[in-house]
């Protein structure tokens, strides 16, 4: 099995039509899977205890319509056309041989069914009516004319051949009136009908008897193509008449269900096999047979394992294989072979080969994302390698395998959020953490500080995110470039891990209501300054909250506020325990020579006169809250 560091290019899966497919069968998988969980009474899917038969069939129905309608789509000269046209005739035959393991005489009619839907005649009739659409009196004239009764009657259309019949000259002759009498009495056995299987057999062989008399005794010298008499003998089951009509067939298994439906109506499976090795089928098509014809033949075989591996090479691929195999594990059928029905010796086996082949697809769509460098594909690949824990790698560490080979060098934004986004859905928080730490630190190197800031706040990175607040607001201390504060604006709730980001996010609310109010009104100013000068101090007051270096900046603010009015007497007493704080720590720090945090000092003494601000600042803080005290005072 190939391993995710050497991947394959499996280019077929970025043709816009395999995308359409892949897409949808995706959706299917993913929703079967989920009412699988919610149906089973287990913690983990259990096939053998639930029953799961019309989940299985519904999803393998819902395959087959959109490689159908993908079909039709397609234009007829893709080299998609053929492709998908084989892939929908054996997952139809799969179907029906697996799926549904149709009773005796139901059997026929499924295999009919889908003779009919792979061999279409419909178009054929439709050209031979337009030809004749003013004149259908001569449609009889036309060489395709008895052709298509011929194979009507070997698809088992009886409607459509005795509908065809009336359109001859000769209709009302005995010969005709007789076959169309035969055609039309012929007893047929569906799930509907009130026949017991025993009375259908019974009635086929008073029918055919029937038959085998009209084939004696009635005169098809009348209809002198002798179209009549074949159609006559392939209703009595006359082996040479199949043979010598090779040429409608185009394959041996057309002529085994052809054969089937006139000599044995009520077969069932094991009757496949019986004529498969002691019929006439297989030696008049034996030097025509190819690669298609052997896994038509391992179906009929039951020989599950040999066909999908088959299918495997004919489509270049995994994508049926996964699938089908999905399917029959989930609907506990896997293990079906004609012999014992166990086809696999143990269930260990049956796990380790859905899971093989869900892994391997996975793969290749991985290989597809890779050689064009799209992201799009990875979690459509993920969610199947989900669906595998029974190896010795399971699909999670195949994926944390493929991440961690992608490089986020060159990587774009928008990439690399899915890439960190399929980490992190997929339970690689790790993974994630390294690559959110990645891409913060690319951003901020390029000083793009809000894609940093959006990344750290991610994989919540507390230690980086104290330093990228410091820069920020360092920043804006020397541009007063409003948009670095609000880089925080829509981040409130998501950036409580960091005390730094904390002090930004109020800062900015403070300074905007302190210097940016677009208000008018008076009063409405007054409370804005209010509100600033009590979040001001709210943020003085929280310990370590404000880094040192930024504290003297801060309190450069309270001046403004004093100005205004805006602080009561306790809040002016706060002001002054404030200060006295900050100078303690100041002499503190200066008196033992800490040299980290006089690096701190240092940042904020650029200005040769910032010690002379500080003396004058505070000079005038005190005489102003002295004003602001005897203002009050004569005021009350």
């Amino acid at each position: 099995m190939n391993q995710i560091p050497e991947l394959q290019n499996y280019k077929i899966f970025n043709d816009p039509s395999w995308r359409r497919v892949i897409s949808q069968f995706r959706e299917i998988f993913n929703d079967l899977h989920l009412n699988l969980e919610k149906n089973s009474i287990q913690e983990t899917i259990k096939p053998e205890n639930v029953n799961l038969s019309d989940l299985c069939s519904e999803a393998n129905q819902k395959y087959i319509n959109i490689i159908d309608n993908e079909l039709k789509l397609i234009d007829s000269k893709s080299e998609n056309q053929e492709h998908f046209r084989l892939l929908l005739k054996v997952w139809k035959l799969c179907q029906i041989i697996f799926i549904k393991s149709s009773p005796s005489g139901i059997l026929l009619n499924d295999l009919q069914e889908w003779y009919r839907s792979t061999n279409n005649i419909d178009p054929m009739i439709q050209d031979l009516f337009s030809n004749y659409n003013h004149n259908v009196d001569n449609l009889h004239t036309d060489q395709n004319y008895w052709l298509l009764i011929i194979m009507a009657v070997a698809q088992g259309r009886i409607d459509t051949a005795r509908h065809l019949m009336s359109f001859h000259p000769s209709k009302n002759s005995p010969v005709f009136r007789s076959m169309d009498e035969i055609l039309r009495t012929m007893p047929n056995f569906s799930s509907n009908s009130h026949l017991t299987l025993f009375e259908f057999k019974a009635k086929w062989e008073y029918w055919q008897k029937r038959c085998i008399q009209i084939l004696t005794n009635e005169n098809f010298q009348i209809e002198e193509t002798g179209s009549l008499e074949i159609i006559c003998k392939l209703l009595c089951a006359d082996e040479n008449t199949f043979l010598e009509l090779k040429p409608i067939f185009n394959s041996w298994y057309y002529m085994l269900i052809s054969y089937l439906s006139y000599a044995n109506p009520s077969f069932n499976i094991s009757d496949l096999h019986i004529h498969l090795d002691s019929g006439i089928c297989m030696k008049v098509f034996e030097n025509e047979l190819d690669e298609f014809d052997a896994i038509i033949l391992k179906i009929f075989d039951f020989d599950v394992d040999v066909i999908v591996n088959d299918c495997v090479r004919l489509f270049s691929n995994n994508f049926f294989s996964a699938h089908l195999l999905d399917i029959l594990f989930l609907n506990g059928k896997l293990q079906m072979n004609k012999n014992d029905l166990t086809m696999f010796k143990s269930d260990k086996n049956s796990i380790a080969i859905h899971e093989e082949h869900l892994i391997e697809y996975a793969v290749q769509i991985l290989s597809a994302a890779w050689s064009n460098s799209s992201l799009s594909l990875n979690q459509t690949a993920f969610d199947y390698l989900l669906k595998c824990s029974n190896l010795d790698r399971t699909g999670l560490e195949l994926i944390e395998t493929y991440l961690e080979k992608i490089s986020l060098t060159n990587l774009s934004e928008s990439n690399a959020n899915k890439v960190f986004y399929l980490a992190f859905q997929n339970g690689l928080h790790d993974l994630a953490f390294s690559i959110g730490r990645v891409m913060q630190m690319r951003a901020f190197k390029r000083g793009m500080y809000g894609t940093a800031l959006s990344w750290n706040v991610r994989i919540k990175d507390c230690s980086f995110g104290n330093y990228l607040a410091e820069k920020i607001i360092e920043d804006f201390f020397k541009s007063k470039d409003l948009k670095l504060l609000e880089l925080t604006e829509s981040l409130t709730k998501e950036i409580i891990y960091c005390d730094r980001l904390i002090f930004l996010s109020k800062y900015r609310e403070f300074y905007k209501l302190a210097y940016y109010s677009n208000k008018t009104d008076m009063s409405t100013k007054l409370d804005n300054f209010k509100q600033a000068g009590t979040l001001l101090l709210q943020l003085l007051e929280v310990q370590n909250l404000i880094p040192f270096k930024f504290r003297k900046r801060v309190l450069f603010h309270i001046p403004d506020l004093i100005q205004e009015n805006v602080f009561n007497e306790d809040q002016l007493f706060a002001i002054l325990r404030i200060i006295q704080n900050y100078e303690n720590k100041k002499d503190f720090l200066t008196k033992n020579e800490l040299k980290n945090e006089q690096d701190e000092i240092e940042i904020d003494n650029d200005d040769v006169s910032e010690e002379m601000k500080w003396k004058f600042f505070y000079e005038k803080i005190s005489q102003m809250i002295a004003e602001n005290f005897v203002k009050n005072k004569i005021e009350l």
